[in-house]
């Protein structure tokens, strides 16, 4: 009877070990041919995973997403992995031919892709809001629309499901934050009473002139203009104004017509900025160049010709008007 148990006894150790065996067997090629294989998408792949997504949704998102060919290896891959495998919400960039355990990696750490959204220079707040309402990976809707002039024009990073009205508030915090630093640091005896005249002025410099190496000069002229008393008469102001597009031609009965932004007829300051001016231009205004210019037009190459004097002034806008007639012959 000993003998009989001790060899039924052997027998279970024998196919245990064979059982062991065999399963180190298919857990080393399960991790060769489908854990660490490359994966079957050619190409940079996103996968999007929501809050509240269980392994079902996964599995199929990334079937969906081409990364993996079969269901069930997403299923056994989550059985190996246990309890420890928490994957977190996110938007992930993929590689090529990722394996499955690198793509499990990732969706654990929550190593969430971020994305990049700029403003431009010269941007009106109508228009960045109408980017931010655009971009489908956003949620919510904006419900503060900001004054003209207080979004900061950059690159601003974000991940996907990011509130619109949130990353819309970290562009106006910047803003103020870097408004009245840079007003604190002003130059003295500045004809500006606020951050906020500061941001009006620095909108008009920032549509006057798109190179950098005149804005201090374009901001010393209009700086001279309001020390004078004189109005401003800037072009761009006008064409806000009228709510028109900045490329339109403007005409002497648009010079003529009165709003509260037409430095031609208003004097000082237009009512609010007329764009969402650029770090240099706020800069060029609270550290305008020391100029005794007081006027400016075109060059008809892309640059500015700058004068002292009403006459000077009239010569250089003759040189201008030439310049057009040539180029448009």
């Amino acid at each position: 009877m000993a003998i009989r148990t001790v060899r039924v006894l052997g027998r279970a150790v024998v196919a245990i070990a064979l059982l062991a065996i065999l399963a180190t067997i298919v857990l080393w090629s399960w991790q060769r041919h489908v854990m660490q294989a490359p994966g079957p998408h050619d190409s940079d792949s996103f996968l999007v995973i929501e809050p509240g997504d269980g392994h079902a949704t996964i599995r199929w998102e990334m079937k969906r997403a081409g990364l993996i060919k079969h269901l069930y290896h997403y299923d056994m891959a989550q059985l190996f992995a246990g309890d420890s495998y928490v994957p977190k919400a996110g938007e992930y960039l993929i590689p090529a031919r990722a394996n499955l355990r690198d793509i499990l990696g990732i969706i654990e750490e929550g190593r969430s892709y971020q994305r990049r959204l700029t403003i431009i220079e010269g941007t009106r707040v109508e228009d960045a809001v109408a980017i931010l309402m655009a971009l489908p990976m956003l949620k919510g809707e904006i419900t503060i629309q900001p004054e003209e002039g207080y979004v900061l024009p950059e690159t601003y990073f974000f991940t996907h499901g990011a509130r619109r009205q949130a990353l819309l508030d970290r562009m106006l915090e910047k803003r103020e934050i870097e408004l009245l630093e840079a007003w604190i640091n002003r130059q003295p005896d500045l004809p500006l009473s606020s951050p906020r005249d500061a941001l009006i002025l620095a909108s008009i410099v920032e549509l006057e002139t798109g190179k950098s190496e005149e804005r201090r000069e374009v901001a010393g002229v209009f700086i001279n203009r309001l020390k004078r008393g004189m109005r401003l008469q800037s072009d761009p102001t006008v064409l806000y104004g009228l709510d028109v597009d900045p490329g339109k031609v403007i005409t002497k009965d648009d010079l003529k017509r009165r709003t509260d932004w037409n430095t031609y007829v208003i004097k000082g300051l237009p009512k609010t900025a007329i764009c969402n001016p650029s770090r240099e231009a706020i800069q060029a205004v609270l550290q305008p160049a020391k100029t005794r210019n007081l006027y400016f037009v075109s060059d008809g190459e892309g640059g500015l010709l700058f004068a002292k004097t009403l006459d000077a002034h009239n010569k250089n806008v003759r040189l201008f008007r030439k310049r057009q007639a040539e180029a448009a012959q």
